[in-house]
């Protein structure tokens, strides 16, 4: 009986011993290198000579316009309305300029020359289309247009997540990305979800950091009002599980660990 109870526990100890090493490696699982790394997947960028392609937005119903005008017109109740001071020194700059918002029927609505459609034009075409009109009333308008109120949201798994503003029109994802302080370590950089609405549509695009493409997706340069999410890796699941989930991850190993130095001791006897 001694030799039969002696066999069952020799069985019994490299088992257990077996489930041990399996359940404390399942509580250490890391995050791969590969999960950290972006632009590693594609014909090495050594190889690589793209042309940089120009990306101009849009302007769209709820924009605001920062509007400047410059005149030779010597009439100062005529260019009171338009004509601004860049505290930067020079005059008719954009930073203090009067703001105008692109109404819901694409139009903004400016002195002198009412309502001007604006919507589906970039701001030098709109500056372009804004000179022709105001040429009826000054002389030789100068006219800047910039886009004030350019912002984009990045969530998820950043380390500074929220909704940025920018003085510039011209945003890269990884800009984006940059201001909202990198990705962390358990951001997805597989499938990062670009959403973007445009004209009264939704749409969503998906970014692979991983890919050395990713310069040509449609979704590399940012557009106003454009919301970025960084879905997490299944490694942070671990992490964010909550204290008696923990507990419980851990309590399978320890009573494993204890069985079997149980099973050894009574094979010693």
């Amino acid at each position: 009986m001694r030799n039969k109870t002696t066999r069952t526990t020799s069985l019994i100890a490299p088992i257990m011993l077996a489930g041990t090493l399996l359940a404390l490696l399942s509580q250490t699982a890391c995050i791969q290198h590969r999960n950290l790394v972006n632009f590693d997947t594609g014909p090495s960028f050594d190889s690589l000579v793209a042309p940089i392609e120009g990306h101009s937005l849009l302007i769209q119903t709820d924009d605001l316009l920062a509007i400047s005008v410059q005149s030779q017109t010597s009439d100062p109740k005529i260019t009171a309305p338009f004509m601004t001071v860049d505290p930067l020194g020079g005059a008719g700059g954009t930073i203090n300029a009067p703001k105008y918002l692109v109404d819901f029927n694409g139009k903004i609505n400016m002195p002198l020359i009412g309502k001007i459609p604006v919507a589906g034009l970039t701001t030098h075409d709109a500056r372009d289309t804004l000179s022709r009109y105001l040429s009826q009333y000054l002389k030789n308008p100068i006219v800047n247009v910039r886009l004030s109120n350019f912002r984009f949201s990045v969530l998820g798994e950043v380390n500074n997540a929220g909704t940025y503003n920018v003085d510039y029109e011209r945003v890269t994802l990884l800009e984006a990305l940059g201001q909202a302080g990198d990705l962390t370590k358990y951001g997805n950089r597989q499938n990062i979800l670009v959403i973007r609405q445009t004209n009264g549509q939704r749409r969503y695009g998906h970014v692979n950091l991983h890919q050395r493409d990713v310069f040509n997706s449609p979704y590399f340069f940012i557009e106003q009002g454009d919301i970025i999410y960084v879905e997490p890796l299944p490694a942070k699941v671990g992490e964010t599980a909550d204290r008696t989930t923990k507990y419980l991850q851990w309590a399978l190993p320890v009573v494993s660990v204890m069985g079997l130095l149980l099973s050894l001791l009574s094979t010693g006897n």
